[in-house]
């Protein structure tokens, strides 16, 4: 296990390049959250038309937080937030890079890793990735303090992007770092080096 960190946002370039695969980071501050490719291409696309961003969103140092949520909004404008949990993060491989080097967005939240494009992104930009538990909704959800702002409405509230004001928002776990490693891609080095004992120990052909 590695070291245990708190860090607040907006995030700076030297705070993320000292972490390292295994250290445990809480976080205070703000989280964008992203459940939907579109959500990143409604981001995007102001970006390259060089037009602002929606009020209060500042990508610059910012955490990118892959998941989908539960909440309420009552009728005098405050939330009822009652869920959080990551939702896979290989479906932005395409244009996670991309934010990265143009929203200035410092750190990725999500479950099951990213590609070694991303990775290499974030080795020349200064960025990481964290894994949250799965399954654990319940622990980081009191984590949350408020619901900050809704960006893009969608009919159903669950599917909007949020601004998450939270305090000590974890565990999140380094599972790729800012100088190119990638705990993901060590495991498959593991799984392929022991492949062959592996079937050799179930009986299976690899022929």
């Amino acid at each position: 296990m590695g070291k245990t960190i708190h860090l607040t946002t907006p995030l700076k370039k030297e705070d993320v390049e000292k972490l390292q695969i295994d250290d445990v980071v809480y976080l205070s501050g703000e989280l964008y959250t992203f459940m939907y490719y579109s959500h990143y291409g409604n981001v995007l696309e102001l970006i390259r038309a060089g037009k602002p961003l929606p009020e209060h969103m500042n990508l610059d140092g910012a955490v990118a937080y892959h998941t989908g949520t539960i909440f309420k909004r009552r009728e005098d404008g405050t939330y009822d937030f009652r869920g959080i949990c990551a939702t896979t993060s290989s479906k932005f491989n395409a244009t996670t890079p991309e934010i990265i080097q143009e929203a200035g967005i410092r750190a990725v939240i999500g479950k099951g890793g990213m590609d070694r494009n991303v990775l290499n992104t974030m080795q020349e930009s200064g960025c990481v990735y964290l894994s949250v538990v799965g399954g654990c909704s319940a622990i980081y959800q009191e984590k949350v303090v408020t619901v900050g702002d809704e960006y893009w409405p969608q009919k159903s509230w669950a599917d909007n992007m949020l601004r998450l004001v939270v305090k000590d928002f974890g565990p999140c776990y380094v599972a790729m770092d800012a100088h190119g490693n990638s705990i993901y891609e060590e495991i498959s080095r593991q799984a392929e080096r022991r492949r062959e004992s592996m079937y050799r120990f179930l009986g299976i052909d690899e022929a």
